[in-house]
């Protein structure tokens, strides 16, 4: 604004989302940055942890005034507070009035158009959506790929979830993110495709777990960018208590209460299934295309860390630094659009190196494990009726 170091403002700055955040881009070594929330005294805990000056600010995320005048002043607003969907968009809309850029971890949490005088946004930029729509690109890494090329993700994860990330989540559920058991074929969405599968085996996952197939909206725009013949997505689950919950949930047998014990359901849930174990998040991607001289490869990438929120923190820190050094034209986008795909995947292991990521190439008659319990092919086998669950936010 005045020759300075750009000034990126962390709404929820200390939580375990904005702390991960903080330090990403506090290791860039060329930005200012404010430190926002309800509790002062955890702001300036987080701030003196980062080894650089950063601002504390105590802000009320509720309250529209104490919003506009955080954002005050700031080159880049980013967003990693919560629940998000209780907040709305009052973040976005104070960024909007304060003059400031805006990145959220979610995706914008306000069904309306963009604030009046927006700049710039990146909207959905965390672990899904966000790193989850980057694999497409990761895999096709600017080629032309020869032929109909068909891609597959699956999302699994084992941990417990915060209170706010259950709250979140529940919310999330009910947006319509995307289809139910729907695929993407020859340019458009085919509903009713796929059914879910039990016992699939994914690689990077240490057991088989239960997938269920949802056609992502942010899937679609990959494969509309990038002129893929089928689409398909799949979020699976590691453990029965969970998924369980979340099938009364959507079938409305647990919304008779109130939300706060609906979220404690999904925490107690959430810890059962992870009970004794190691927390993980696994993304998985493979692409089938024909090579150069006409015969079949498959290409595949596993993204494997231990802590979701992290991860979707230092998504969160790559967009924010991206419009920050300017190289995000004005007006909204979701991440998975336009962050550098290699440079997020480089941010994840220098700011996080217990993440681990993996690429394998090979022939479709090789079997590349996450196919193993489908026989090669992208349909999974028929599972009950009542698997019903559809995509959450994380």
């Amino acid at each position: 604004m005045s020759g300075e170091a750009p000034l990126i403002g962390i709404l929820g700055g200390y939580g375990a989302v904005g702390a991960a955040a903080a330090r990403a881009l506090a290791a860039e070594g060329e930005f200012r940055l404010r430190i926002g929330g309800r509790n002062p005294e955890a702001a300036a805990r987080c701030a003196a942890a980062l080894g650089g000056p950063a601002e504390v600010w105590e802000v009320d995320a509720r309250s529209d005034a104490s919003l506009e005048r955080f954002a005050q002043g700031c080159d880049v607003l980013l967003h990693c507070a919560g629940p998000a969907y209780e907040l709305a968009d009052r973040p976005r809309r104070a960024a909007a009035a304060a003059g400031a850029d805006y990145v959220d971890v979610m995706d914008g949490c306000g069904p309306g158009p963009a604030p009046a005088g927006e700049g710039t946004a990146v909207l959905s930029a965390g672990l899904s959506p966000g790193l989850s729509g980057l694999l497409p690109r990761l895999l096709v890494d600017g080629r032309h790929l020869q032929g109909a090329a068909r891609f597959t993700g699956f999302y699994v994860s084992l941990g417990a979830f915060t209170r706010t990330g259950a709250v979140d989540y529940l919310l999330s559920l009910d947006r319509g993110y995307g289809t139910p058991r729907a695929q993407w074929r020859d340019g458009r969405v085919v509903q009713g495709a796929l059914r879910g599968a039990e016992e699939r085996v994914v690689a990077g996952v240490p057991r088989p777990v239960t997938a269920y197939p949802y056609l992502t909206q942010e899937l679609v725009g990959q494969a509309h960018a990038l002129g893929l013949a089928e689409a398909r997505w799949y979020n699976a689950f590691d453990g029965r208590h969970l998924l369980d919950t979340l099938n009364r949930y959507r079938a409305g047998d647990d919304r008779a209460g109130n939300l706060e014990s609906q979220a404690e359901g999904v925490v107690r849930a959430s810890t059962l299934d992870a009970l004794g174990r190691s927390p993980y998040h696994v993304l998985c991607g493979v692409v089938e295309f024909s090579g150069a001289d006409g015969a079949p490869v498959r290409r595949r990438v596993v993204i494997r860390g231990e802590d979701g929120s992290a991860m979707t923190g230092v998504v969160g820190a790559v967009a924010a630094r991206e419009v920050a050094r300017g190289r995000v034209p004005r007006g909204a986008h979701r991440a998975a659009q336009l962050l550098p795909a290699r440079g997020v995947l480089d941010s994840l292991r220098r700011h996080l190196p217990s993440t681990l990521v993996t690429f394998d190439e090979g022939t479709p008659g090789e079997g590349l494990a996450s196919d193993r319990h489908s026989g090669g092919g992208f349909a999974g086998a028929v599972v009950p009726a009542d698997l019903v669950i559809e995509e959450g936010v994380l």
